[in-house]
C-alpha cells in the first residue's frame, strides 16, 4: 500500500479519535461523573489553563491540516501540540474515565506515534522539504 495514502488515513483516524473521545467524555456514567465532580481543583479550572487548552486545541487543528496537505510547518506544530498535550497531562488533576474513553485515548495516542515516526524517520519527511 502506498505510504502516503497510508498516513494521510492516520490521520483522518486521529482526527476521529480525537472527535470519539470528545463524545464519549460527555457521556460518561453517573458514577464517573460524581467522582469527578468530588475531586479537588486543578490546574485546568484556572483561566490560564483554559486558555492553555483551548491554544493546544487550536495548534493540534492546524497541525493536522498542515500535515495532510506536507505543509513544512506542521511537522513542528504537531511535536510541540503532543509536548503540549503531554505537558498538560502532568499539571492537571487526576482524571477518572470510563474503559470506552480510555480505550479512544489509548488508539489516539498510538496513532500520535504513528504519525510521529513517518514524518519525522519515514521518506515521508522528503515531502515536508517543499
Amino acid at each position: 500500500m502506498n505510504l502516503e495514502k497510508i498516513f494521510k488515513n492516520l490521520i483522518l483516524l486521529n482526527i476521529g479519535m480525537f472527535i470519539l473521545i470528545i463524545i464519549s467524555s460527555s457521556y460518561q456514567s453517573t458514577i464517573i461523573t460524581d467522582i469527578t465532580k468530588n475531586l479537588d481543583s486543578g490546574f485546568f479550572d484556572t483561566q490560564f489553563g483554559i486558555a492553555l487548552v483551548i491554544t493546544i486545541l487550536l495548534m493540534y487543528l492546524v497541525s493536522v491540516y498542515c500535515l495532510y496537505n506536507f505543509k513544512t510547518i506542521g511537522k513542528s506544530l504537531f511535536l510541540f501540540t503532543i509536548i503540549g498535550y503531554i505537558i498538560c497531562l502532568f499539571l492537571g488533576k487526576i482524571q477518572v474515565i470510563g474503559q470506552i474513553t480510555y480505550i479512544l485515548q489509548y488508539v489516539a495516542t498510538l496513532t500520535d506515534g504513528a504519525i510521529l515516526t513517518l514524518i519525522y524517520f519515514s521518506p515521508l519527511k522528503e515531502k515536508f522539504k517543499n
